[in-house]
């Protein structure tokens, strides 16, 4: 692809660490009627301020100086854990949405057969695999060739096969490079928020 092709990424700067970023490595907040909105899928009016998805710049960022600079008027900073525990819903509603999208396109493999089939055709962008996954099921996949494949630990077996309408389902591979990169993104963004991880 050409750089003349490639799509033009916005830049924001955050207002916690100020450094700058692309727009979609930041979240957007706008002015509420009584405090901060989270506008995590950018679709609301109003005067915009952007925040790295990390804990030390939200807490630098949701201050009363900070968000009145950034907002240009006089708010009521909100609760710390309360917009933390907002933005990781946020995030895991957008997980959610991706993973129903990868299987309503056809591009994710669920339960382990399925996966196995995909890693042995060299399908897979991506595995998720759930926190209550058998040990013994989660080795038997990283047997094959998986080390240069990307891999998050979240949710349960329960959540996962809630969402694709099954019973439960302990790991899932994303065949597609562009639905397999906004899920990784937000798995990571979910992991500096809350230790998903080990």
């Amino acid at each position: 692809m050409s750089a003349g092709n490639m799509k033009h990424q916005p830049e924001r700067t955050c207002i916690g660490c100020k450094k700058v970023f692309k727009k979609d490595d930041v979240v957007r907040i706008i002015a509420g009627p009584e405090s901060v909105v989270i506008d995590y899928r950018e679709k609301l009016n109003g005067r915009a301020a952007y925040v790295c998805p990390k804990t030390e710049c939200i807490e630098k960022a949701l201050t009363r100086e900070t968000l009145g600079r950034s907002l240009r008027l006089k708010i009521r900073p909100p609760e710390i854990e309360d917009f933390l525990a907002q933005l990781a819903t946020s995030i895991t509603e957008k997980i959610r949405s991706l993973i129903s999208i990868s299987l309503k396109a056809g591009k994710l493999a669920a339960g382990y057969s399925a996966v196995h089939d995909a890693l042995e055709k060299g399908r897979v962008e991506l595995l998720l695999y759930a926190r209550d996954l058998s040990n013994g099921t989660k080795e038997k996949i990283t047997i094959q060739e998986t080390k240069y494949i990307r891999d998050a630990t979240l949710f349960t077996r329960d959540d996962f096969g809630k969402i694709l309408n099954r019973e439960l389902v302990g790991v899932i591979a994303v065949l597609d490079k562009g639905l397999a990169e906004a899920l990784w993104n937000e798995t990571q963004r979910l992991k500096g928020l809350i230790n998903i991880n080990e």
